[in-house]
């Protein structure tokens, strides 16, 4: 009994035990700590989770978080882009965790057309680029920082202008005479430009370069696709942030012209009897003054005006970025303000920009979200920049004002002072800084841009999203030109005109979407969808002359005393598109992609308003094979094929309709206006297609410490717009049809290194190249070239660019120069006349005037014996034959540092600039320093013809220059402060940073900068004149969060 007593009572002291335990495991305790990164800095937003439960919470922006957890349990802490770490919760009520950054890619989820995508699941060519790449740009557009960082994306801005226009060519040219600029979608919805975006409201962006990727979008994706998410926000507290910096500029180059030693002596040489006695005279003037200058060497120690000092001084800039961000599960929210201030190196010019964005996720139901974005963009360009004449009077003006004239009258006056005493009638030069300063010029733009879209869950697989856009951007461009100015005294007096431009833009999308996944292996997603858009363009643009006051501008055009000119325009256009895509993944080893899209456009007529546009793509991933898990050091290794194809509608409006033109007759109320056609109408027009095959390969190597991308593509762009000539039976000389073709072929690689990734150091390079070949294949009906005239000047009225079969698109046309005529090229005959020796090409009959020494000399090309016309041939091709980029990033301790590089090779730039500025005959003109190296009887040059030897506004190809360059194009040091230094100050970060952009530019080039585009024109790339120089750029700033 003692016994069964005692078994008793061990098992209820055992039960008691094992209810105190129980009752011990159902009182979860409080667990608190800080989630850092690796170089222990708050993680704000980290994911902290009881392990197999949906149970957890977020921490704070400090990194802070709290959750109660039963003993026993573990907690897994994650963050996008870290590994995951798990603690197993005891009987600590602290636990501080580190997250270590993932290297994986894989599993990274970009944006595709109307959806996401794992990067692993891509079967396209797709390229990305992070905020974190953007962030040391401080510029007016994000395209300045895109240029060199995504292979087969080649980015060119205008020139140096505050707030200049940028060329981006997706994969090289695909079009003639349409738009060649690429799609732009922001969070889903089309917009016409990126430019109004500021730089800190960009999360990522996506290009989508091959067809199989682009297909979705259809008749708008012929020149790829750049996607744009904007940042959201996030679950936490509200977190405040500030970037401010401001920014020192100097121009970065200056060009070499004649001192005012060199200047005198060329204006003696050109026509000394008309100015003996104005530059230089022994003796004393009427009034008994001497002479300041007695002979030509007086000059030698003259300083006289540096235009070019005086037209480019250092400015300072600013750029001011706040935001705030944060919210609960159901509600995220986004407030952010952007101001950015460029003072322009050149005097008057400037440029502005103010965006506010506002963006609200909310979530509605449990199977319903609703998110809304409001953006607005104010942009104020101000003053004339260097456009047109402009900087070649600053190059060309005159460096003294000689013995008639002071160097402060040449320096302030509108005009040079002593033209009129000379009679010069071919200097049409107006003083350049003056000339600025009494023009008011602005343009000033306004944006407004509205988002919504709901998303509903219907079901377990099924998603719907229905969302809307609308855009509405209105500009005012203003010009008053005051007396002093060019145009006010070649008119009747001051001069103003003014244009109001408005563009609005409404679209609605509707998308259905199917995803489930079977046996964890048949992984599928299906897009059904349908869009609608409609864009309209409106302008109203008035002019008036003889202003009786120079301070009445425009905002009365009414005041002006010659009648004023009006005129409008609105043009329309809609679309309406059906979509859809497939996308099966079978054991994350085979991937298959399909999509189609049909468009109709109002830009075509009836016969051919629908285009259709499939593509196919597929991917294996062979490094998820189960004979490749045994390979450790390589973590992925995919191959991808795809094609596709896609349209281009952004062509002139209206081409398929009859349309007219008006004149008038008559004089006052007995006008009468009359109407004829303006062109042959074109019901057979349709779109301009583009084919696209593309190959890829994906390697990743080390845990994806290395990464690989290769891609290969052919790109035949057919039914290209073009106006085709006609017999003038028809009344018509021409008419736009679809007939040319155009092929570009390339090669991409790209190459994403974590070199070192240790806690309190890493380093990280980045690397891609390009390798295009663009050759047109076939033009107009009977035709193997076609003739463009960039029009420098009025008085250039020949032809200088070529689209020639079988060759690039962008060829520069004219004559090869061949060096100068020498005496020895001649034979001297017993009368002493001289006479090119047999086999010397004569230029005589081309010049106009008799060959001499000194001449300049072109290269015979049809062996006629003769320079003529025929003898102009292909002088040089704006295409790059690779360009790319490398930025290497480094953190050590605090500090991080990064430099990026961006080169281009085997373009040639058409420096028309130097061109205009080496006709040394031109009196009072001062010229380029070359020029101080002419052929003279003592000087036989072979590079510089005479100072008359010039067959005025030839282009040949002594001025077609090698466009290669190596940029140091963005160098930046900063240091974060350690967050316990800052905790008291209730700041999660404080980094301070200085950055340097266009640093140095190694280029055999010999204008302001390489990189140039002045025309905007697929035909003309590469075209230098009056292009604004660019900066170098020093800019300090702080970021700061609280």
């Amino acid at each position: 009994m003692k016994r069964m007593t005692k078994y008793i009572s061990c098992i209820v002291a055992l039960i008691a035990l094992m209810l105190s335990t129980v009752s011990y495991a159902q009182n979860p305790i409080s667990v608190s700590g800080i989630v850092v990164d690796e170089n222990g800095e708050p993680l704000a937003g980290a994911s902290v989770v009881i392990e197999d439960t949906t149970t957890g919470a977020l921490t704070d922006v400090n990194g802070k978080y709290s959750i109660k957890v039963q003993p026993g349990k573990a907690l897994v802490y994650s963050f996008i882009g870290y590994k995951s770490s798990t603690e197993l919760v005891r009987n600590s009520r602290t636990i501080n965790v580190t997250l270590n950054p993932d290297t994986k890619v894989l599993d990274e989820v970009v944006v595709v057309g109307y959806g996401t995508m794992k990067r692993s699941d891509l079967t396209g060519s797709v390229s990305s680029v992070n905020a974190k790449a953007l962030e040391n740009f401080k510029t007016a557009s994000v395209f300045n920082a895109l240029g060199g960082m995504v292979a087969g994306v080649n980015v060119t801005s205008t020139d140096g202008t505050p707030g200049a226009g940028f060329d981006v060519k997706i994969r090289g040219v695909g079009t003639v005479t349409g738009d060649s600029s690429p799609l732009y979608i922001v969070d889903g919805f089309e917009v016409d430009n990126i430019n109004y975006l500021a730089n800190q409201d960009i999360q990522s962006i996506e290009v989508l370069k091959d067809a199989s990727a682009s297909a979705i979008y259809g008749a708008r994706a012929a020149n790829g696709v750049v996607l744009v998410t904007t940042k959201s926000g996030h679950v936490g507290k509200p977190e405040i942030s500030y970037n401010g910096s401001a920014s020192y500029r100097l121009l970065s180059k200056r060009l070499d012209v004649l001192t005012p030693y060199e200047f005198v002596d060329l204006q003696m040489e050109i026509n000394p009897t008309k100015f003996e006695g104005l530059y230089y005279k022994p003796g004393f003037d009427a009034n008994g003054n001497e002479y300041r200058f007695h002979t030509m060497e007086d000059y030698l120690k003259v300083d006289g005006i540096d235009w070019q000092e005086e037209s480019f001084r250092p400015t300072w800039s600013q750029n001011h970025d706040f935001s705030i961000r944060g919210g609960s599960k159901s509600t995220q929210y986004l407030a952010s303000f952007s101001h950015f201030d460029e003072d322009g190196i050149f005097t008057t010019n400037s440029y502005a920009k103010n965006s506010a964005r506002l963006k609200l996720n909310q979530q509605i139901f449990k199977w319903m979200s609703f998110q809304a974005t409001v953006d607005y963009t104010n942009t104020k360009n101000t003053g004339v920049g260097t456009g047109g004449s402009t900087l070649s009077n600053i190059l060309m003006y005159r460096p003294v004002g000689g013995l008639l004239t002071s160097d402060y009258d040449l320096r302030y006056n509108p005009i040079d002072p002593i033209l009129d005493q000379l009679q010069v009638t071919n200097n049409t030069f107006y003083n350049p800084i003056v000339n600025a300063e009494n023009t008011d010029a602005d343009s000033t733009s306004d944006r407004w841009s509205a988002y919504g879209s709901i998303n509903a869950r219907l079901g377990k697989y099924f998603r719907f999203n229905t969302s809307a856009s609308y855009n509405l951007q209105t500009t005012r461009t203003n010009r008053f030109y005051k007396d002093g100015t060019s145009t006010a005294d070649r008119g009747s007096g001051p001069y103003g005109n003014s244009k109001f431009q408005r563009y609005m833009r409404w679209s609605v999308t509707n998308e259905l979407t199917y995803a489930q996944t079977f046996k964890n292996k048949h992984k599928v997603n299906v897009v059904l969808g349908h869009e609608t858009s409609y864009v309209k363009n409106e302008n109203l643009y008035g002019e008036a002359k003889d202003f009786p006051l120079d301070e009445l501008g425009t905002d009365n055009l009414g005041l002006g005393a010659v009648p004023s000119s009006v005129t409008s325009g609105k043009s329309d256009s809609c679309r309406l598109s059906f979509f859809a895509r497939a996308f099966y993944n079978f054991d994350e080893r085979y991937m298959l992609t399909a999509t189609v899209r049909a468009d109709a456009s109002s830009v075509f007529s009836e016969n051919n308003k629908w285009g259709y546009f499939p593509s196919f793509a597929g991917a294996w991933n062979l490094a998820n094979e189960p004979w490749m898990k045994n390979v450790s050091w390589i973590s992925n290794m995919k191959l991808r094929a795809g094609w596709g194809m896609v349209g281009n509608d952004r062509i002139t409006n209206y081409l398929s309709l009859d349309l007219y033109n008006s004149s008038k007759y008559g004089t006052g109320a007995s006008q009468v206006t009359t109407l004829f056609p303006a062109h042959l109408a074109n019901k057979e027009l349709k779109w301009e297609a583009s084919m696209t095959t593309n190959l890829g390969l994906d390697l990743g190597f080390f845990d994806d410490r290395l990464n690989v991308t290769v891609d290969a593509f052919i790109k035949d762009s057919n039914d290209l717009l073009l106006s085709q000539d006609l017999t003038y039976v028809s009344g018509f000389g021409s008419q736009w049809q679809n007939i040319g073709k155009i092929r570009n072929k390339g090669i991409e690689l790209t190459v994403n290194s974590i070199n070192i990734n240790r806690r309190f150091f890493s380093w990280r390079t980045d690397f891609n190249i390009s390798f295009i070949r663009n050759t047109l294949i076939s033009l107009q009906s009977g035709k193997e070239y076609m003739l463009s005239r960039s029009g420098i000047t009025s008085s250039f009225s020949e032809y200088d660019y070529i689209a020639q079969v079988g060759k690039p698109l962008g060829s520069m046309y004219g004559y090869v120069f061949d060096g100068v005529y020498q005496s020895s090229d001649f034979e001297v005959y017993a009368d002493g006349t001289m006479h090119l020796r047999p086999g010397v090409a004569d230029i005589s009959e081309h010049a106009g005037k008799a060959v001499t020494p000194g001449f300049v000399k072109y290269k015979d090309i049809d062996g006629d014996g003769k320079i003529t016309s025929d003898d102009r041939t292909v002088i040089g091709n704006g295409q790059p034959d690779f360009y790319g980029g490398m930025t290497n990033s480094f953190y050590l301790y605090g500090f991080d540092f990064s430099f990026m590089l961006q080169f281009t090779y085997g373009n040639d730039v058409y420096n028309a600039q130097r061109m205009y500025a080496n006709q040394s005959d031109l009196e009072m003109m001062n010229m380029m320093g070359e020029v101080a190296n002419r052929w003279t009887v003592d000087n036989a040059s072979n590079k510089v013809p005479s100072a008359k030897g010039y067959v005025r506004n030839d282009v040949y190809s002594r001025f077609i220059e090698d466009g290669s360059y190596l940029r140091l194009k963005n160098v930046t040091l900063g240091y974060t402060f350690p967050h316990k230094w800052m905790r008291k100050l209730y700041v999660t970060k404080l980094r301070l940073y200085v950055t340097a952009d266009n640093l140095y530019c190694m280029t055999k080039y010999s204008g302001f900068d390489p990189e140039v585009s002045m025309r905007s024109s697929n035909l003309m790339p590469s075209f230098d004149y009056g292009a604004y120089p660019r900066s170098k750029v020093f800019t300090f700033g702080v970021e700061l969060n609280f």
